[in-house]
């Protein structure tokens, strides 16, 4: 397997005016199309070099282009509006809490204490992975100190969901839940694509991507059952790509040998 864990492998292509070729005209909003999903799986007896996890992977191989070819983030993109996440505060300023009462309304506040009106009536989920986090350091079987959480939609430029396929209605696979994973680190598939080449942001731009999902889970979440990925992306001006869903695919159909 030659994608290591979450790498995304790029082939661009930067189309910009040189010479008697002039570029064709893109919009500006990115739009992305499907070519390949591909599964892998350890071969049994298999070991890993040193440094390597032993784990399969999907492969998800997507086209892309965009007329100003503004996509693309860094991993320390963290602040707003690239930020991981919102933080809840009651009436009073105080975070909210899975455990506890607190004031309304609640409020939706970023890292530069940017807030906005979130809800008048305490609409607290049970915990889980997307609507709470732990800051600092373990509560174990306790949550009651997790913090209540919006995530925020653009911290991740590329945007996948999987979909299994039951009595011919499409679901949303949380893969935290189906394996036990209280950590949350499959509570999404969701990635950044890095950005392709700072000297040529603002240019046309045509591209692959292929990016890996790493994880032993898939053969145990998805076994033979009918599913679909559902992907898109942002660029770096909050431009939504089209929304793109693949064929229905089963994993021995997409396993690569």
């Amino acid at each position: 397997m030659k994608l290591r864990i979450g790498q995304i492998s790029i082939i661009l292509f930067i189309l910009a005016l040189s010479g008697c070729f002039e570029p064709p005209e893109l919009s500006d909003i990115p739009e992305v199309s499907f070519k390949k999903l591909s599964y892998y799986e350890v071969p049994d007896g298999y070991i890993p070099e040193v440094g390597e996890r032993a784990v399969d992977s999907l492969v998800l191989t997507f086209e892309i282009q965009d007329g100003n070819g503004d996509v693309g983030l860094s991993a320390d993109e963290s602040f707003p509006p690239y930020h991981s996440y919102n933080r809840i505060i009651d009436s009073n300023g105080l975070l909210v809490r899975l455990g506890g009462e607190y004031e309304l309304p609640y409020y939706s506040i970023d890292d530069f204490n940017n807030f906005s009106l979130y809800s008048e009536v305490d609409n607290r989920p049970p915990y889980s992975c997307k609507s709470y986090v732990i800051e600092n350091g373990e509560v174990g079987e306790n949550y009651d100190s997790a913090i209540f959480i919006e995530q925020n939609p653009y911290h991740y430029n590329l945007n996948v969901e999987i979909l299994k396929k039951l009595n011919g209605e499409y679901s949303v696979v949380n893969y935290a839940e189906y394996t036990g994973n209280v950590d949350c680190t499959l509570s999404s598939f969701s990635s950044r694509i890095p950005i392709f080449d700072t000297d040529n942001l603002g240019r046309t731009l045509k591209g692959e991507i292929s990016y890996s999902m790493p994880t032993n889970g898939h053969k145990y979440v998805l076994s033979r059952d009918t599913f679909k990925l559902r992907f898109y992306i942002y660029d770096r001006a909050l431009n939504q790509s089209n929304i793109v869903d693949t064929p229905d695919l089963t994993l021995p159909q997409i396993q690569v040998d």
